[in-house]
């Protein structure tokens, strides 16, 4: 979480995979300190959790690391703080890159907790008793973390792949305020139900804190993206739906056609005019897209809207359909894209 990890400063854990890696000193202190006290008590695996807390989430932040960076992203570093981990990179791959990255380290704490689960289930009466205990601590421990993470609250990963599946079908702009809609709803129904539920727990505190801390960074998103509404919720909503049935309606009637329509070679003019459009389209939506970078999306008109919702589609079908790397202006033109309505950090 923004601020976490710069508290009590931090310790450098060398380049694991060529990636920097940093732990908090508190973090550190901490871990050393319910540990080291287990271990004097003659009673470390009573201890043992903390060091499995602290390595599923290590795997969970190389996950969205590594992934980056098989996916042409640079990595800054991976910082691990007080309340979990923050991975550091440059922001570049496109949306569907982004959000296979957000989702590879839930994805790991998933497997890992499958894993245990396995083994416990299967060789759970032959293993001995340290065994037991470490692969009873992986399970809960991993299976904690990939639902918390899963949960659609901002700066989670999973509040962060709701923006992008949001801003994928009804624009960076609105997708970012309704997921942040999403975020807010979930975060009051968290503490109301841990309000109602845990207030007995040893944790409420800490509980409490972490969604005070997540409420306020949601806050700080709102002066960013601006402010959920319901209307416009309704509104993008509906117009994606109608876009949707008009589409698939499209395809319906293309593909009736093409089934009555005897097996011709389409026309090579008909081919050219498709290309000059897509041609007309990428220079004059770049025009728009640089005047949205500028003075934001409240300066375009519906017309630049819709030729800027087109020039996004072209460039995203641009790279994904690239028979190598991506070219860099096709790149950087779609990060403009992204950074209309969204972040470079993965929690």
């Amino acid at each position: 979480m923004m601020g976490m990890e710069s508290m009590g400063g931090e310790f450098r854990l060398g380049r694991p995979f060529g990636i920097p890696l940093t732990i908090n000193k508190l973090l550190a202190g901490f871990v050393a300190v319910i540990f080291g006290f287990a271990f004097l008590s003659k009673a470390p695996l009573e201890g043992a959790w903390i060091l499995i807390l602290l390595v599923s989430v290590l795997l969970h932040e190389w996950a969205h690391a590594l992934t980056a960076r098989a996916a042409g992203d640079t990595v800054i570093k991976v910082a691990l703080h007080l309340f979990g981990g923050v991975t550091y990179r440059a922001g570049r791959g496109g949306p569907k890159a982004d959000f296979r990255i957000t989702a590879a380290g839930p994805i790991v704490n998933v497997l890992l907790a499958a894993a245990a689960w396995l083994a416990l289930r299967f060789a759970g009466p032959e293993l001995p008793y340290w065994a037991s205990i470490t692969l009873d601590f992986t399970f809960r421990i991993n299976a904690l973390l990939a639902g918390l993470n899963l949960l659609p609250i901002h700066p989670m990963d999973g509040g962060r792949m709701a923006r992008l599946a949001l801003s994928r079908r009804v624009g960076a702009g609105p997708g970012a305020r309704i997921a942040l809609g999403i975020s807010f709803a979930t975060l009051l129904s968290a503490g109301v139900f841990f309000a109602w539920w845990g207030a007995s727990s040893p944790m409420f505190v800490v509980v409490i804190f972490l969604l005070v801390q997540m409420f306020m960074l949601n806050v700080m998103e709102i002066r960013q993206v601006g402010a959920p509404s319901m209307d416009e919720t309704r509104a993008v909503l509906g117009r994606w739906w109608r876009e949707r049935r008009e589409r698939a309606a499209e395809r319906r009637a293309e593909r009736a056609a093409r089934s009555a329509a005897p097996d011709l070679e389409p026309s090579p003019f008909r081919r050219a005019a498709a290309i000059n459009r897509d041609e007309e389209v990428i220079r004059d939506g770049r025009k728009v897209l640089e005047k949205a970078a500028d003075r934001g999306l409240a300066a375009l008109s519906p017309e630049d809207r819709r030729l800027l919702m087109l020039h996004r589609r072209l460039i995203e079908i641009r790279v994904d359909t690239s028979p190598g790397n991506p070219s860099p202006d096709d790149l950087h033109l779609l990060e403009l894209h992204v950074r209309l309505g969204s972040s470079a950090e993965v929690h």
